[in-house]
C-alpha cells in the first residue's frame, strides 16, 4: 500500500515538474511574472504534498525539505531561463569592471575598519563563501553563500570583542568589513547583480517569497 502511493506520488510530480517546466520555457521572458508562475507552482506542489497520505505524519521540517528539493531541481532546470538575462549580464559587467579599479587600491584603512578587526584569515574565508555563489543554481544555495560570509564576518567581531572585553560589534564595524570582502571577492564574482536578483525573485521559503 504504502509501496503504491509513493509510486504514485513520484509519477504524479514528476509530471508536474515537467509539464510546469516546459510551459514556463515556452513563455516570453518577464522577470516578475516568471517570479510568480515559479510561486505559485511551488505552492501549489507544496499543498500537493500536505494534503497526500504519504506526508500525513510529516514534520514541517520534512515537508520543507521535500519543498526545497523541488524548488532546487525545478530552478536547476531552467537556469539559463531564470538567470542573468541580457540587461543583467550589461549592468553585471559594468559592476565587475568599477569592482576590478577599487581592488587594485583600496585597504581597510580606506573604509576605516579598526585594526583590532584586520584579520586576512577570516576576510578570506568570508570572500571563498561569496565565490561559492557561482557554484550553485538553486536561489536558496546562493542565498545561502551569502549568509555563510556574514557568519564569518559576525564571528570575526565577536571574537574581537570577547578577547578585548569591548562591546559587540554593530552594523558601523559590520558593513565596511562586507564591503571590503565583497570587493576583494570580485573574481570570479563577475555576477553579483543577477546573482542577487535571482534569488530574491525565485527563492521559495514557507509559501511565500524570501
Amino acid at each position: 500500500m504504502v509501496y503504491s502511493l509513493a509510486i504514485g506520488f513520484c509519477d504524479t510530480s514528476r509530471m508536474l515538474c515537467c509539464s510546469f517546466i516546459v510551459s514556463f520555457s515556452f513563455c516570453t521572458a518577464n522577470s516578475e511574472s516568471d517570479s510568480k508562475k515559479l510561486q505559485d507552482f511551488l505552492l501549489t506542489m507544496e499543498s500537493s504534498i500536505r494534503d497526500h497520505p504519504l506526508w500525513a505524519g510529516a514534520t514541517e521540517e520534512e515537508i520543507d525539505c521535500a519543498v526545497e528539493g523541488l524548488e532546487k531541481y525545478v530552478m536547476t532546470k531552467l537556469f539559463t531561463r531564470t538567470f542573468a538575462s541580457s540587461e543583467d549580464t550589461k549592468v553585471d559587467q559594468e559592476i565587475s569592471e568599477k569592482i576590478c579599479l577599487l581592488q587594485h587600491f583600496i585597504k581597510p584603512e580606506h573604509l576605516d575598519i579598526p585594526g583590532p578587526y584586520h584579520n586576512e584569515t577570516s576576510w578570506l574565508f568570508a570572500q571563498k563563501e561569496l565565490q561559492k555563489m557561482n557554484a550553485f543554481k538553486a536561489p536558496r544555495e546562493k542565498l545561502l553563500c551569502i549568509l555563510n560570509c556574514c557568519r564569518v564576518i559576525n564571528n570575526l567581531l565577536l571574537n574581537v570583542a570577547m578577547s578585548s572585553d569591548n562591546v559587540p560589534a554593530g552594523a558601523d564595524d559590520f558593513l565596511p568589513i562586507l564591503i571590503y570582502v565583497t570587493i576583494k571577492a570580485r573574481p570570479p564574482w563577475q555576477i553579483l547583480l543577477s546573482c542577487i536578483q535571482t534569488s530574491n525573485s525565485y527563492n521559495y521559503i514557507g509559501g511565500s517569497q524570501n
